[in-house]
């Protein structure tokens, strides 16, 4: 989304994919629901009962509808979009024109179970979400009406298109003009790929390298190339320590590559629980190519931000206060690596910053998303600037500080005009009444007593 917040004011039109006939509830909410939570959740279905036959930007109504059929607030259902568009269930898009903005709300189907857990991001995110055993349940809910077992000897004798119809050879050859106007009017669209863009630096010929002699199905490794590449990006994983993991994960008795109990394994192997004792930033720094902006400590700083891989680096602060790695803050720096925006140092030097020097517990995805923003907009992606762009924030904030005015914490003194009486001499005030002053209040204080 173009804005830095959920404009109520704003204009919205919902649109679907042309797959989207083939949207599932049940997925939407056995697969989906569990990694998007409520908000999320609620938001999809609320923009999905505001699709209309034929829309156009003519369309457009305000934003606010949204939130109130939600009921939650304008950074609540900004965040349950973010997270819509990141599991490739919505496309947005973004317009101003003479009315004023405008957003374009595009709907996807959801994929299908077995596409779901055969995604290395939705499956490990759902994993971590569910836990095993439901995990486990949601497979076998998956796969209820294959055929159990899979030591038949069944042959495919299924006849081919050509074997039942006959089409003119022409025809083929030269599609009709009919059809080429159709397919113009509604291209092919492709399904967003959410680990689109993932560097690959890994080093996967020594891998299979070192598999060469396992008892593995070699096919098995480059179907699931992404896999492990994405888990190398998120953990660091080297290709010998790469090695014995996939080892472990080999189904001993036919041989293959096990998906599933890889994530399992290298989630429980990377859990790890850092003590207090253990510190960031006390590797030794570099001696050449310092920045002269940057102190010693910022430079041991950055030395270990490119020691770690980010959930490693995550898991040590939060050892340091005895806390631990949520899955939320796994899918956020899974979000910022499968961008490939910002180098593993920048991403790292970005968590110290919000767990260490700002003091929060957690990550959160807004306020990361904030502040990766910000960074790449100054031209910020490696961990050196990041250091510098953090020093620079910190500076204007104290001059911001130092020149804002301080308020008077003491209650402003009211002046109130003093009494006629008040104002005159202590003398005067205590003279003695006259007999025919003291006969006249009498009088008075009778007539009251008539009344």
């Amino acid at each position: 989304m173009t804005a830095a917040a959920f404009d109520p004011q704003a204009g919205y039109v919902v649109t679907a994919s042309t797959a989207f006939i083939s949207f599932s509830d049940q997925t939407f909410a056995t697969f989906y629901q569990p990694i998007l939570g409520p908000v999320a959740f609620s938001f999809f279905y609320a923009l999905k009962a505001r699709l209309l036959p034929n829309p156009t930007i003519a369309n457009r109504t305000l934003q606010s509808d949204l939130l109130a059929q939600v009921n939650a607030g304008g950074q609540q259902v900004l965040e349950a979009l973010h997270r819509l568009e990141a599991v490739g269930l919505v496309q947005t898009y973004f317009q101003h024109d003479e009315i004023g903005d405008v957003y374009v709300y595009e709907l996807q189907p959801t994929l299908t179970p077995e596409k779901f857990l055969a995604d290395n991001l939705l499956s490990i995110l759902l994993l971590e979400e569910v836990g095993d055993e439901a995990f486990e349940h949601l497979t076998k809910q998956s796969r209820q009406y294959k055929l159990a077992s899979s030591n038949t000897s069944l042959t495919n004798v299924s006849h081919n298109f050509f074997e039942e119809f006959h089409i003119n050879s022409q025809s083929i050859t030269e599609t009709p003009q009919a059809i080429l106007t159709a397919r113009k009017q509604s291209p092919v669209e492709k399904q967003p790929q959410l680990t689109a863009g993932m560097s690959d630096d890994f080093d996967w010929s020594t891998l299979i390298h070192l598999l060469a002699n396992q008892p593995i199905v070699s096919a098995d490794l480059e179907n699931n190339r992404d896999l492990i590449l994405l888990e190398h990006q998120l953990y660091g994983i080297d290709a010998p320590t790469m090695k014995t993991l996939v080892f472990r994960s080999i189904d001993l008795q036919t041989n293959h590559f096990n998906p599933k109990k890889f994530k399992q394994i290298v989630a429980s192997a990377y859990n790890i629980v850092y003590s207090s004792t253990t510190k960031v930033a006390e590797k030794e720094a570099p001696v050449t190519n310092k920045n002269s902006e940057l102190t010693s400590k910022d430079q041991e700083l950055l030395a270990t931000a490119k020691d770690y891989s980010p959930v490693e680096f995550l898991q040590v602060l939060k050892g340091q206060t005895g806390g631990y790695v949520t899955s939320g803050e796994r899918h956020i720096l899974t979000g910022l690596v499968a961008q490939e925006k910002l180098t593993q140092d920048a991403i790292n030097i970005l968590t110290w910053y919000v767990i260490s020097d700002r003091g929060n517990s957690t990550l959160t995805a807004n306020f990361v998303d904030a502040i990766a923003n910000n960074w790449l907009q100054h031209g910020v992606i490696n961990g050196e600037q990041a250091i510098v762009q953090l020093k620079t924030f910190n500076k204007q904030s104290q001059e911001k500080k130092t020149k804002t005015p301080k308020k008077n914490k003491w209650r402003k003194t009211i002046k109130e005009s003093m009494p006629e009486w008040s104002k005159k001499d202590t003398s005067e005030l205590m003279k003695k009444a006259s007999s025919q002053e003291i006969a006249k209040l009498r009088e008075r204080i009778a007539n009251r007593k008539k009344k």
